[in-house]
């Protein structure tokens, strides 16, 4: 259990570090990674769950078109 936890901090530290290359080739998609290494991506969550659901490790997020700025 503590090992998963690990690997899916690792995964999202990975995505956060990397958003700005990963949202050249994935915006607007969502993606599936394990490792920190994208294994899958689709426009549709419900399409990449049935495809990556049961394997261990993998972390999916959404990423952006657009970088989002917010202003107060």
């Amino acid at each position: 259990m503590l090992e998963s936890i690990r690997r899916e901090k690792a995964n999202v530290e990975w995505i956060s570090e990397t958003v700005a290359n990963l949202r050249k080739r994935y915006g607007g998609r969502y993606i599936a990674v394990r490792d920190r290494r994208v294994i899958d991506s689709d426009k549709s969550l419900d399409d990449l769950l049935s495809r990556v659901r049961g394997r261990e490790s993998v972390t999916v997020e959404f990423i952006t078109e657009l970088e989002y700025l917010w202003l107060p």
